[in-house]
């Protein structure tokens, strides 16, 4: 692409005489028309198509030298000493984005300084831009900050909202400068509540959070920070342990890949120069970089991961998906990784069938013809969606036209869960588009083919979807659906937070009513704010046998600094916010999230993978150790031998004994559509001292297996068809922080 052609992206302001507007004398100065200064936009569209065949390499190769050239293209049209002054300081706004890309805010600064130089030489030409610049002064600078204290200097309170004595920024620099440039910028235009918020922010990094902000310009977080429902504090491990990759969007997996009996990670990044990470856990309280010995060193990019045993041998395999966010020309081939033995994994895309270069940021592996081998959805955003069929020899074949769930042109799909609605024992889909088709919801008719129920049984949206997943939320045997909205407003995400109205669209809680139709409760269990939802899942946190979730939040831009937030579910009758008290409320973007038991004590932690869509937005890697509880718990890891091996879509019942008796559903999934919990199911178990009868449904054989009088605080397998549980051992990890 030409340096003309980068200029000319879409996402460029131009400036040049005659913009500006006077009355009076006094110039009309516009609000900033850009709200995005992480280049992202501008880099994408610098990235010519590549070939039909390349490989992963080849694709970060390409990314790499569009980067170079852009900016290189830029640093030519500037040497130019007859460069008529305006295209300059149009030039010098372009080149601060693509530094912004790559991480190098101080620069883009200067170049920022530069354009507004010229600008306010004039008297009424290119006024409408001068609050653009301001405006991306301002989130430079922030982003300086970040970068200088809670990237290099990273501890473990770093960015977590209420910010702590001990993650107030020492290099002051960055902070100083966003609260100058929010400051103008607010003199001007007062109403604009995504900088009155970053204003804040910026405050609050320096410990001037109330006392130094105007009163006309303050957010209140006290209503944020007064939760009621509180489980104790999170603490963030992840450095202690291994974990502290430093990347950008990906991927989480929590599971055991080498049959150890301990809970391994593996993330993906949306970035095409990186490649995936895989981290074993050694039993001694640390994750061992496995990446190299893994054989997976040539697997780059992939916003999405999510694991399987697509071939049935006890070993889970993993899939990575690519190419979401991205223009159909640059569309990417998926990855299917086969585990050998635990010891390493090799790719088996193309064998499988699966090479097609799609635009694709989900997948859900269900058994949906329930043969007992486990097919695979694929959310497409540029082309119809994919269905393969498993036909039990390590192929697949591609039928979701014959299916009738392929989509169409304009439904962006961004999330999908099978989902058992009606407990007939065949999954049924739901699927979840960044669009104004709304989400959809189709029966298995048990033939093959699916019916759309959508308008039929009370789906009605969102109309922007995201992540999604299915659960049971309220333990009455039914399952019901969680469906994000994208609203990417960040006032309305902090009116949410700070208990003000807003007017935005809210995500969706669908109560299933035994199978009959749905209802949307998201308002009146208290889910009817903007989170700005990326990354997600569920797990019961406490241990109270009542599922739990955490929404990782975020876009591209740099300006959306809101917190990923934990809820708390309340006796499946509403959710609590628990994020302030938990101390899990981090600012930087969070994307893949995964609940698992990683240390063997009987409560989940919170794995995230963390950062934004550019170099210049990483952040490291989250672990969120759990403070525990007294709450009792089981783990059962299940077998199938007719259903498929790793019993997704098998059913749990479970009724207990204690001050409280319980019933306790769950269904075997790995969760959310962006994020993968465990296959193992750690089940809190409240005040109960006993399990009275603990129920397996399994779909394929059709049979319900049905165990009495167990202890509690075990870990349990259970294979399809054998009427014994067999325990299996699991030793607790002492995590003890590093001198």
């Amino acid at each position: 692409m030409t340096g003309t052609d980068t200029l000319t992206n879409p996402s460029t302001l131009e400036i040049k005489e005659g913009n500006g507007r006077e009355t009076n004398s006094r110039v009309d100065y516009q609000p900033r028309t850009v709200s995005d200064s992480s280049g992202y936009g501008w880099v994408v569209g610098a990235v010519k198509p590549w070939p039909k065949t390349y490989t992963l390499e080849e694709v970060g190769a390409h990314f790499r030298a569009s980067l170079r050239g852009s900016v290189a293209t830029l640093d030519g049209i500037l040497a130019n000493p007859n460069l008529p002054e305006d295209q300059r300081a149009s030039t010098h706004f372009a080149r601060s984005t693509f530094l912004n890309f790559e991480g190098r805010a101080e620069e883009a600064y200067e170049d920022l300084s530069l354009a507004r130089q010229w600008i306010e030489k004039q008297s009424s030409i290119a006024k409408d831009f001068l609050y653009t610049i301001i405006y991306a002064q301002g989130v430079t600078a922030m982003r300086r900050g970040e970068n200088e204290n809670c990237i290099e200097c990273r501890g473990e309170t770093s960015c977590i909202l209420p910010i702590a004595k001990a993650a107030v920024h020492k290099n002051t620099h960055g902070s100083r400068l966003a609260i100058k440039h929010f400051s103008e910028y607010l003199d001007r235009f007062p109403e604009d509540g995504e900088v009155r918020w970053l204003l804040n922010v910026a405050h609050m990094t320096l410990d001037e959070h109330p006392r130094s902000v105007p009163m006309d310009r303050l957010v209140d977080i006290e209503p944020f920070t007064r939760q009621e429902h509180a489980i104790g504090k999170f603490r963030d491990i992840g450095a202690y342990v291994g974990l502290n990759r430093l990347n950008q969007a990906g991927g989480a997996i929590m599971e055991d890949f080498n049959n150890d009996g301990l809970l391994d990670v593996v993330v993906s990044s949306f970035d095409p120069t990186q490649i995936m990470g895989v981290y074993h856990n050694d039993g001694e309280g640390h994750f061992v970089d496995r990446t190299s010995e893994s054989g997976v060193s040539n697997q780059l990019g992939g916003l999405n991961c999510v694991q399987t045993d697509f071939n049935n041998d006890g070993w889970k395999d993993v899939l990575i998906v690519r190419g979401a966010w991205l223009p159909s020309s640059l569309a990417m081939r998926p990855t299917l990784l086969r585990n050998d033995g635990g010891k390493a994994f090799t790719d088996v895309t193309i064998a499988a069938g699966m090479g097609l270069p799609l635009n694709s940021i989900a997948a859900t592996w269900g058994d949906f013809d329930n043969d007992g081998w486990l097919d695979l959805f694929v959310c497409c955003e540029q082309q119809a969606n994919r269905l393969y069929r498993n036909q039990q020899d390590g192929t697949f074949e591609e039928i979701a036209g014959k299916a009738g769930i392929a989509g169409g042109e304009g439904f962006v799909c961004k999330g999908a869960n099978w989902i058992d609605f009606d407990n007939d024992g065949w999954p049924d889909l739901f699927v979840n588009h960044l669009s104004s088709v709304g989400a959809q919801l189709y029966r298995n008719q048990r033939d093959g083919t699916f019916e759309n129920v959508t308008k039929r049984m009370g789906i009605d949206g969102p109309l922007n979807g995201f992540s999604c997943w299915a659960w049971d939320f309220n333990n009455d045997g039914w399952q019901d659906i969680l469906a994000t909205n994208y609203c990417r407003s960040v006032d309305a995400c902090v009116r949410g937070m700070t208990g003000q109205p807003h007017t935005e669209a809210k995500s969706s809680l669908y109560l299933n009513m035994e199978g009959k139709g749905f209802r949307d409760v998201a308002s009146d269990v208290g889910l009817g704010n903007v989170y700005i939802t990326m990354g997600s899942n569920f797990g019961d946190v406490d241990n109270d046998g009542w599922l739990d979730f955490y929404l990782g939040t975020g876009d591209p831009s740099f300006g959306t600094l809101v917190p990923n937030r934990l809820f708390r579910n309340i006796k499946g009758k509403k959710f609590a916010d628990i994020t302030s008290s938990s101390g899990t409320g981090n600012l930087q973007k969070g994307h893949g999230v995964a609940f698992g038991d990683w240390d063997r004590n009987g409560t989940l932690d919170l794995f995230i993978e963390m950062g934004g869509a550019v170099n210049g937005d990483k952040y490291h890697n989250i672990l969120f150790q759990n403070p525990g509880n007294s709450n009792a718990w089981i783990c059962l890891r299940l077998i199938g031998t007719k259903t498929n091996r790793a019993a997704i879509g098998a059913r749990i019942k479970i009724e207990t004994d204690g001050p409280e008796p319980m019933t306790i559903y769950r269904h075997i999934s790995s969760g959310s559509s962006f994020g993968a919990n465990p296959l193992e199911q750690t089940i809190g178990l409240g005040s109960s001292t006993k399990i009275r009868t603990l129920e397996i449904f399994w779909p394929v054989s059709g049979t319900t297996q049905v165990f009495h009088d167990l202890d509690v605080g075990q870990s349990l397998e259970i294979t399809e068809l054998q009427d014994v549980v067999q325990p299996f051992a699991r030793k607790t990890i002492e995590f003890s922080e590093p001198n």
